[in-house]
């Protein structure tokens, strides 16, 4: 089996120091979750709704609207 080249071996190193020998920000099974404050999701989900839904209906609902306007005019 032929040995790496000199910059093949040196990337392999380079990245092994740089990756970190254990899961990042894992909490020790000693300490309790945070709870989880629902208001500003609540409230970003209603603000975001109030824009994307009508959006989504009028982008999936315009070629319903264009083959009941061209059915009813004969066309």
């Amino acid at each position: 089996m032929p040995s790496p080249t000199q910059a093949r071996s040196f990337m392999r190193s380079a990245a092994r120091y740089l990756t970190e020998p254990h899961p990042f920000a894992r909490n020790p099974t000693t300490m309790a979750s945070h709870p989880i404050q629902w208001r500003p999701y609540v409230q970003h989900f209603s603000r975001a709704g109030t824009f994307y839904f009508p959006a989504m209906a009028f982008v999936i609902g315009w070629p319903l609207g264009a083959a009941w306007l061209l059915n009813k005019t004969g066309m």
